[in-house]
Parts: structure tokens; C-alpha cells; sequence
């Protein structure tokens, strides 16, 4: 029981780095240009390198984000587990997760088309939040991460930035 959840578990992330794989090479270019929109992503996100931004991405976080993943972006108690459902919980977005080890083509492919068609449960928000909104809340969200996890995450984005060129 517990090998096949593995292999279930294994398979999800396989299916996630795929579409990292896919994403990175039909739809990043050399400008930092993340399914058809350009991204710049700054070398660290804090409140004092962008107070607007990270102000906009935590309001808009608390609203669209907070009821599944915590107030700050803890997650939900026993997030590695799947639920009567067989769906994992809400995984934590504040470093202390997976999050952080997906590039951001990634991070917007999940925010944009939800987690629903690889058998989670987050909903889509292309149709709820804007390109800028969505980034808003990346702002924030990555933030919360100790500065050697946003680092490891940054150099994994130029790296698949990096690839697809």
C-alpha cells in the first residue's frame, strides 16, 4: 500500500517536471518570457526590495490563496498525505514545501490551470487573476523563503531559462 502511493507520488512529480520540461522549451525565450509573458524575476524578493509589490501579492494572496495554504503560506497539517479522496492537502508555499524546487514556468502553469488535471485539488485562476496578479503573489510567496532557498530557486530558473534557449 504504502509503495504504491509512492509510485503514485513519484508519478505526479514526474508529470510536473515534464510540464516544466515542455513549458521551458515551447514557451520561455531568452527575454524571461513565461508562457507568452515577459517575467522578470529580481535576485531576491523582500518587502524592502519592492514594498508595492510585495504589499499587492500578500493582499491578493489572503484572498485567493490563505484559505488552503495558510496564512503564511504554512500549508495544510499533514500536506504530504493524501486525503479520503487520494489527493495530497495543500502543500506549504513558505520554503518549507516542494514549492520552491519548481521553475517558475512551473509555479504559473500550476496558478494558471490548478493542480485539478494531475489530481490535486487547487482550482484554476487564469480566469480570476491577471498575468500581474499571479506574479504579485510569486512576489510574495517566494518572500517568505530563507534567502539559501531563494537562491537555489533562482539559479534552477536560469538554469531551465538557460536550457531552452
Amino acid at each position: 500500500m504504502r509503495q504504491s502511493r509512492l509510485v503514485q507520488f513519484f508519478a505526479v512529480i514526474s508529470g510536473i517536471l515534464l510540464l516544466a520540461l515542455l513549458s521551458a522549451c515551447s514557451d520561455e525565450t531568452s527575454g524571461g518570457d513565461v508562457v507568452g509573458k515577459s517575467v522578470n524575476i529580481p535576485i531576491e524578493a523582500t518587502l524592502k526590495q519592492d514594498p508595492v509589490r510585495y504589499t499587492k501579492g500578500l493582499k491578493l494572496y489572503q484572498q485567493t490563496c490563505a484559505a488552503c495554504h495558510g496564512a503564511q503560506g504554512e500549508g495544510a497539517t499533514g500536506w504530504q498525505l493524501r486525503d479520503k479522496d487520494g489527493k495530497f492537502l495543500p502543500p506549504p508555499l513558505n520554503g518549507s514545501g516542494h514549492t520552491w524546487h519548481h521553475p517558475m514556468a512551473v509555479l504559473l502553469d500550476i496558478i494558471n490551470n490548478g493542480t485539478q488535471r494531475l489530481g490535486g485539488n487547487m482550482p484554476a485562476w487564469k480566469e480570476k487573476l491577471t498575468h500581474e496578479q499571479i506574479l504579485d503573489i510569486l512576489f510574495w510567496i517566494t518572500s517568505q523563503w530563507d534567502r539559501e532557498i531563494y537562491q537555489a530557486w533562482y539559479n534552477n530558473h536560469l538554469a531551465v531559462q538557460q536550457n531552452s534557449q
